[in-house]
């Protein structure tokens, strides 16, 4: 997988960070992988509360954007977990926050933050 992927688990939820760059490579497959590794994660050491801390670079657009998010129901994301993802790319903030959109429409609880703070208290309301 070109991105890193480092866990950590917290009180009640399972932190992950994610670096890389989305210009080296297709952003849908490695976003849909991500996606894929967080579940079988999450799935296997019972987490329900995500908090992804994202220190990913480069364009994020909107065809790898909804792709991504359609893959959360194909993998098996159980609507009821609580999605909080932290983007520190102020860049692309707005095509995060699409990401948002997106998700919420389809039924599951996710938020995205510019800091972990904040995402935290939402985490855990």
């Amino acid at each position: 997988m070109p991105y890193q992927l480092s866990y950590q688990a917290e009180e009640g939820f399972i932190k992950v960070t994610v670096k890389g760059s989305r210009t080296d490579a297709d952003p849908a497959k490695n976003g849909q992988m991500v996606v894929d590794d967080i579940t079988k994660k999450c799935k296997a050491c019972g987490f329900t509360r995500v908090m992804l801390v994202s220190l990913l670079t480069g364009r994020y657009p909107p065809y790898a954007n909804y792709q991504v998010v359609s893959s959360l129901e194909l993998k098996g994301v159980p609507k009821e977990w609580k999605l909080a993802y932290v983007n520190l790319d102020q860049a692309s903030h707005k095509s995060i926050l699409f990401s948002e959109t997106l998700a919420v429409k389809k039924g599951f609880q996710a938020k995205v933050f510019d800091n972990e703070e904040d995402a935290l208290n939402w985490l855990n309301s």
